[in-house]
């Protein structure tokens, strides 16, 4: 499967300030909301990362890019 990501729509955001009842994948510290397409379906997908400098690459990327970053692979 590729997923395209379009843009950031919300984040860099630390776990810090997410709700106690949030899901966090273990040894994530941060996560970014993102405008992606999967075969034609344009939807918003929740990103983990696990430090700000690796959200702030996305962040920076589409700030100056209008192409999308392409994923090879799932969602999961």
């Amino acid at each position: 499967m590729t997923v395209k990501v379009w843009g950031v729509v919300q984040g860099p955001v630390s776990v810090d300030e997410l709700p106690d009842d949030e899901e966090v994948p273990e040894d994530m510290g941060w996560f970014m909301v993102c405008k992606t397409e999967v075969d034609g379906k344009v939807e918003d997908t929740p990103f983990w990362f696990e430090d700000l400098d690796q959200a702030y690459m996305w962040q920076k990327y589409f700030s100056k890019q209008i192409d999308p970053i392409i994923i090879e692979g799932t969602l999961d």
